[in-house]
């Protein structure tokens, strides 16, 4: 079976103005495995009943409502989605093709699940409090990706830098209508107002679901609207293109938002995709919720 070979960093920062950061963010790998120790099952009948694919997880949140709400309401989104992933582990790692719409059902209904729980958060003095969420999952080719609120995914591939994800403000409706344009000055007021998030209000949030194939030297960015809002996709893009790690690519980012200005907290996501490996499946160890068990 095919493993991948990924490099992986992720850093949120307070930015240079605000008095609290509010963004959060996760990476993680998921596996379900387990150790063979002797059978006469051909392989391919092997990894189809012990699961030995595994995925990753990369999650983005940017709070927002108030003093403290906004912190907390992505804080438990976060949490949320790591709970939500892990509960249905079991049947993540065993998607074949006929399942792949049901799939992506199943992630969207997380964040109606995780809305549910920021919800359920909300206190007198946090109410209204919602957040973004941008949640990538990777399972060797694909690439899964579940988006509310103006957090962004990028796909950069062979120099190019793709936005797979749509900002949900009203300034992208308008712009999306062709009722303004990028050089209507008053575009400006409408870039941080959404019309969709997790939480936020008592409208139902509504999933945008991305499949994407991935490929061998491709890069995925998740990151907030902090970076975004500092520097362009092109700036971006030379940094993807010039770094030599993820960490780098990640420290870079962060640096030149907040040198421009770092006008919100700054949340970024990197992901490598290096190299194929072998997986022979030896020396595997099962991790079911929060329980590990080795022989």
């Amino acid at each position: 079976m095919t493993k991948i070979q990924l490099d992986m960093a992720g850093a949120s920062d307070i930015g240079c103005t605000r008095s609290e950061n509010q963004d959060h963010f996760l990476i993680a790998d998921l596996r379900r495995q387990l150790i063979i120790r002797e059978t006469d099952l051909p392989a391919s009948e092997r990894d189809e009943m012990f699961g030995c694919r595994e995925g990753n997880l990369l999650v983005v949140a940017d709070g927002m409502g108030g003093h403290h709400g906004g912190e907390k309401a992505s804080r438990t989104a976060v949490k949320a989605t790591a709970r939500y992933v892990l509960d249905m582990m079991h049947w993540f790692l065993k998607l074949s093709p006929d399942d792949e719409q049901d799939f992506v059902d199943e992630l969207s209904n997380s964040l109606r699940v995780i809305q549910e729980r920021v919800w359920s958060q909300s206190d007198s003095l946090s109410r209204g409090m919602g957040t973004t969420v941008t949640m990538s999952y990777l399972l060797w080719p694909k690439m899964y990706v579940v988006h509310a609120g103006d957090s962004r995914c990028y796909l950069f591939r062979d120099g190019c830098l793709e936005q797979l994800t749509t900002d949900h403000t009203i300034a992208q409706q308008m712009l999306d209508a062709g009722a303004m344009s990028e050089d209507d000055a008053a575009i400006s007021r409408w870039r941080h107002v959404l019309w969709n998030c997790v939480g936020g209000g008592e409208e139902r949030v509504r999933p945008e679901a991305i499949l994407s194939q991935l490929e061998v030297g491709d890069t995925v960015l998740l990151c907030s609207d902090g970076l975004t809002g500092m520097v362009n996709d092109a700036f971006i893009a030379s940094v993807l293109s010039g770094s030599r790690s993820s960490e780098e690519s990640v420290n870079e980012l962060i640096e030149a938002a907040k040198a421009a200005g770092g006008k919100d907290n700054i949340s970024v996501v990197v992901c490598r995709i290096l190299d194929q490996l072998k997986d022979e499946c030896e020396d595997e160890v099962l991790e079911f919720n929060d329980t590990t068990i080795t022989q």
